[in-house]
């Protein structure tokens, strides 16, 4: 071999050690930035579930509270109807006159077959109503709101609109009530032998 095929070759080798050297240090590289990545993930996920379990008595607390306070209602309709009682039994005690009363139903969303879908919605079920009020004083609106939304109750405002009347501190208003409750099997009636 000539001089010059030796430096050619030379050169060639080197740059071929540079060229796949330099992709094996990256490649290296990106796995081990990869694999530090995964286990910063799974000491974050290793903290939260130690959380958690240290914090187990306070949720268990919180669901025996659910458990003993949560409405149940064989269907919405029922705890639609129990929720307007509630409203109007509270507004005639502050003295609040209703306007207009529309249940809302929840929008169903349809399957490809034209079937509504059967949707877990989670762990409650809800029932909402629309209260149309109309030359309401302010104080008496505001503690009928308040009166209503207690925690054991389940019940919250949803949405709400004001616009003042004009006169002596009153208000026109139009306001959402949800209560939300699980719903319950009806008791089914068996015959005995």
């Amino acid at each position: 071999m000539k001089k010059s095929e030796k430096v050619l070759l030379g050169v060639f080798a080197f740059l071929f050690l540079v060229i796949i050297g330099g992709g094996g240090l990256m490649y290296a590289f990106r796995n081990y930035m990869a694999i530090r990545e995964e286990n910063d993930t799974l000491r974050d996920r290793l903290a939260d579930m130690n959380l958690a379990i240290s914090q187990g008595a306070e949720w268990a607390d919180r669901y025996g509270w659910l458990e003993e306070n949560c409405p149940n209602f064989t269907s919405t309709q029922e705890a639609s109807a129990k929720l307007l009682e509630i409203i109007t039994a509270e507004a005639e005690k502050m003295g609040v006159s209703i306007g207009g009363k529309e249940f809302i139903e929840a929008a169903r969303v349809l399957g490809p077959d034209g079937l509504p879908l059967e949707e877990n919605l989670g762990y409650f079920d809800k029932a909402t109503v629309k209260i149309t009020l109309a030359g309401v004083q302010e104080q008496a609106f505001f503690g009928w709101l308040h009166a209503l939304q207690q925690p054991k109750s389940f019940l919250g405002i949803t949405r709400m609109q004001i616009n003042p009347s004009g006169t002596n501190k009153t208000i026109n208003a139009e306001v959402e009530f949800t209560r939300f409750f699980r719903e319950k099997s009806a008791p089914k009636v068996s015959k005995v032998n």
